[in-house]
C-alpha cells in the first residue's frame, strides 16, 4: 500500500510572502506509500528508493507536477492522487490518508 503524507504549514510571522506548504500522506494501490511536500511552486516525494522534486505545471482540473524529463508525474484533486513513473508510465491510484494533513 502506498501513503503519502500532507500536513499544512503557515507561513512564518512578518514573511507573508513565504510560500505554503502542505506534507501530505498517500496510500496507493501495489501496497505502496510516500510522503509529499507539495507547495504552489513543486512536489517533493519521498519514495522508498528515492526522492524527486517535480515543478508545478499549470492544470486546471487539479495539481500537476512532472519531472524535467517528462517521466514522472504526480496528479493531485482532492484526497486522490495519481502517481506514474518510468518511460511506460506505470500508474499507482492513491488515496490521502484521513488525518494525516
Amino acid at each position: 500500500m502506498i501513503a503519502i503524507a500532507l500536513t499544512a504549514c503557515n507561513s512564518m510571522p512578518g514573511n507573508d510572502n513565504a510560500p505554503q506548504l502542505q506534507t501530505l500522506t498517500y496510500e496507493c494501490s501495489g501496497n505502496f506509500s510516500f510522503t509529499a511536500y507539495v507547495s504552489d511552486s513543486q512536489a517533493q516525494l519521498f519514495l522508498p528508493e528515492k526522492t524527486l522534486t517535480l515543478p508545478r505545471m499549470a492544470d486546471m482540473k487539479g495539481q500537476r507536477y512532472i519531472s524535467e524529463d517528462r517521466k514522472i508525474l504526480f496528479l493531485r484533486k482532492g484526497d486522490n492522487a495519481v502517481l506514474a513513473t518510468g518511460a511506460g508510465h506505470d500508474m499507482l491510484r492513491c488515496k490521502q490518508v484521513a488525518g494525516k494533513q
